[in-house]
């Protein structure tokens, strides 16, 4: 449970939402029953259960875009409601209200409501002593809605930094292993739906920690920068390059075939032999490669992989070796 709220901001949100509804709103709606305010507290209510519903709702289903958006209409038709039919007493919840929509659904899509909001309470009047009164809310309320926007993109723009920083590895600017295991996840579940082929390729550069020993860590990251290079540029939009730790680096190919995937790793090989040099020489790469199969899940997949690269180093290194896995006669792997 608390690891979802860490990690969705929109469902906390939603939840943090319900939750100051609850201990905030809910005594405020008994107390304006008991004191003879029917209407105000049964609006209080109404907007509590909708809350606490809606939130469920969310937490079940992690639909947080409809929830937040369906949150902020009622919330603010309700506190419209209550503006015309109690008056004045009710515009001390709106603020409340529009900073909390900034944070339930998209800033603009809240800042195009909180002026729909303004432009009916001003049209209506009925909430309103006077004229000045009418002035004060509109300056006030716009002041709170532009400052909540600003903090809305600023609080956007963090959160869309993190979950880059979160998946990408600094050193060769390719996605980390964090972000591999996401793919690998979706890429079985396409699979499932659809049959689209996959292949993956597991790449270990042969020798690594002789060329970090005799040369220094220093020309170890200039040879797996360039070597992260390479595996961009000897991609296609679609596929995807991980740097798996260390100096092994992992390669997904969505819509390829078993002959489809032996051209890639062969094309692949023999591009980084030709282009990957360090102080020493020639810095040569060990292969593993399989298509995903089907019924099969990431782990299994991501094992024979691994199985195959170990076989490649094992047979003598800079080689490739494909696992054909149940498409092959024999029980093991090919080399290709």
């Amino acid at each position: 449970m608390l690891y979802r709220l860490r990690t969705e901001f929109q469902l906390s949100v939603i939840v943090l939402f319900a939750l100051a509804a609850t201990f905030g709103v809910l005594p405020l709606g008994a107390y304006r029953l008991l004191t003879g305010g029917v209407f105000a507290g049964l609006a209080d209510l109404g907007m509590v259960a909708f809350a606490c519903g809606a939130a469920a709702y969310a937490w079940r289903t992690g639909d947080t875009r409809r929830t937040g958006l369906a949150l902020v209409i009622v919330n603010m038709l309700a506190g419209i409601a209550m503006a015309h039919r109690i008056g004045p007493p009710a515009l001390f919840a709106m603020d409340t209200l529009l900073v909390a929509s900034f944070l339930l659904i998209d800033r603009w899509k809240a800042a195009v409501i909180a002026a729909l909001t303004l432009i009916v309470l001003v049209v209506d009047g009925a909430a309103f002593a006077s004229q000045a009164q009418m002035l004060a809310f509109v300056v006030n309320a716009s002041m709170i809605s532009v400052f909540a926007f600003i903090f809305a993109s600023s609080a956007e723009a963090q959160r869309r930094q993190l979950r880059t920083l979160a998946t990408l590895d600094f050193l060769t600017g390719l996605h980390n292993r964090r972000a591999m295991e996401q793919e690998l996840r979706i890429a079985v579940e396409t699979h499932k739906r659809s049959g689209v082929g996959f292949g993956l390729v597991m790449l270990d550069l042969d020798h690594f920690k002789r060329v970090n020993d005799e040369h220094g860590h220093e020309s170890g990251d200039r040879i797996l920068a360039t070597f992260a290079e390479l595996l961009r540029n000897s991609s296609r939009k679609v596929d995807r390059a991980f740097r798996y730790g260390g100096e092994e680096f992992v390669m997904l190919f969505p819509g390829v075939d078993l002959a489809g995937l032996r051209t890639v790793t062969t094309n692949l090989h023999a591009r980084i032999a030709a282009n990957l040099h360090g102080p020493g020489g020639p810095v040569t790469t060990s292969l593993g490669a399989a298509l995903l199969m089907p019924g099969e899940d990431e782990h299994t997949w991501l094992a024979r992989v691994d199985a195959a690269l170990y076989q490649a180093k094992a047979n003598g290194r800079d080689r490739v070796v494909i696992d054909e896995g149940r498409a092959c006669e024999a029980p093991a792997c090919t080399e290709s």
